[in-house]
């Protein structure tokens, strides 16, 4: 059976991923164009977390600095600049 969800920002049980290394990629990878380098997503306790990558697989080590963040739930934002996470 497949889950429809309505919510066009929901994910279904995608992995979050962080990886310094590959923010600095991420910033200075623009092509010319607007970058967004700073990507967040809430995670299973409705916490807002930045990642660098999102996949279906729960092992991804594509850099071997690589933080798994755990399930993604719904995608948040991405933006030019820095989110104040401090709570």
């Amino acid at each position: 059976m497949v889950n429809i969800n309505p919510d066009p920002l929901y994910c279904d049980f995608n992995y979050g991923y962080y990886s310094k290394k590959q923010f600095n990629i991420l910033l200075k990878n623009n092509n010319n164009k607007i970058n967004r380098p700073y990507i967040y997503y809430y995670n299973e306790n409705n916490d807002i977390v930045q990642i660098t990558e999102v996949s279906k697989n729960s092992n991804l080590k594509n850099f071997d600095d690589v933080i798994k963040l755990g399930k993604l739930t719904k995608f948040h934002s991405a933006n030019i600049q820095p989110l104040n996470l401090t709570k």
